[in-house]
């Protein structure tokens, strides 16, 4: 199993997106991760995220040793009680379902089972936080996308969505929705993204109150203090949202993105609809660095664990934050 500091159910990662290569997997098994949210895609259309998955399904055979795909809550407890990280499929866009209901099947038998709604744009969905008016839900193509979601079993994430987009679509689902890797507006404040990136305490509120979970974040450009963020000030944060939200709606997404090269990350932020360039000052330093001290790498989770158990939260709990309100949260989504 995966125990890590007396940690005694699976450590769940809300979110990473790595490049497919062995090196990446070490770490998640050097960090005692049971099973992560993995991004597939972002802005690839069908064809294209059909590479990837077969790349991420070559890759992953060759590696199996340490990392399996997993499509259910019983495909992740198998692959983490055998000692390796259960990888789930998912998108930080609906890109590739290309506005056809149809394609949300395909994929979700391939084992996508996470979707995020919007990569920051107006998609036939809703809208991305970038967008200065967020017009919310289409009451079109994004409510039948919503129940499509919800009737095949693939969890909706929030993350990347504007505001009023994020406050529709918990209201809307059917199914508890997660906010995978984000940090509250309210104690944050403006990091390097903007206060647009965090969510408001009314979504979060609305969130918890249906059965959903935010996993709270250290990455560096969503913290009070960036990359001089300290593991108590961390703690700090997921202290204070678990005394705003309860401790079954906390949880951790990492955000953790390394091996890729600038000209990815400039994709993921433009794509082909902008001439533009992402800014300098985002793109000198690689999604995998500059990051806190405590958190250089995966393993900086069980930090988190140690400061979780120096504040005082009882085991339960701790497992809860760690993994246990993932899971539950799969179960009831994803099944």
């Amino acid at each position: 199993m995966n125990n890590v500091n007396g940690q005694a159910g699976i450590i769940v990662d809300g979110l990473s997106m790595p490049v497919p290569e062995r090196r990446w997997f070490e770490e998640w098994r050097e960090a005692g991760i049971g099973c992560v949210n993995t991004t597939v895609a972002v802005w690839e259309n069908a064809a294209e995220t059909l590479g990837l998955l077969g790349k991420w399904r070559v890759v992953l055979e060759q590696n199996q040793d340490i990392v399996a795909p997993a499509a259910s809550v019983a495909e992740i407890e198998a692959v983490a009680a055998s000692g390796r990280t259960a990888v789930m499929f998912g998108f930080q866009n609906t890109a590739p379902v290309e506005h056809n209901l149809d394609l949300f099947a395909m994929f979700r038998q391939l084992g996508v089972c996470v979707m995020q709604l919007t990569y920051n744009l107006q998609n036939y969905i809703g809208c991305g936080y970038w967008e200065e008016k967020d017009t919310g839900i289409s009451s079109r193509f994004g409510k039948l996308a919503l129940e499509e979601m919800n009737q095949l079993g693939i969890l909706i994430d929030l993350s990347h969505c504007g505001e009023r987009t994020t406050l529709e679509a918990i209201q809307m689902s059917a199914k508890p929705v997660a906010i995978t890797h984000a940090n509250p507006r309210e104690y944050v404040g403006t990091p390097v993204y903007g206060a647009g990136r965090l969510k408001q305490t009314e979504a979060l509120r609305e969130l918890a109150r249906r059965g959903g979970v935010i996993g709270l974040t250290p990455n560096r450009n969503m913290t009070r203090h960036g990359a001089a963020t300290t593991l108590e000030q961390f703690g700090d944060m997921v202290a204070w949202t678990v005394d705003l939200l309860g401790i079954d709606a906390v949880a951790i997404g990492t955000d953790y993105c390394p091996g890729h090269p600038r000209s990815v990350r400039t994709w993921w932020r433009y794509a082909k609809w902008s001439r533009q360039s992402a800014p300098a000052k985002e793109m000198e330093i690689a999604p995998h660095e500059g990051w806190s001290e405590w958190m250089r790498t995966p393993a900086g989770v069980r930090n988190i664990i140690v400061e979780l158990d120096r504040r005082g939260f009882g085991r339960a709990d701790i497992d809860k934050i760690m993994g246990g309100n993932w899971m539950r949260l799969l179960r009831e989504t994803i099944g």
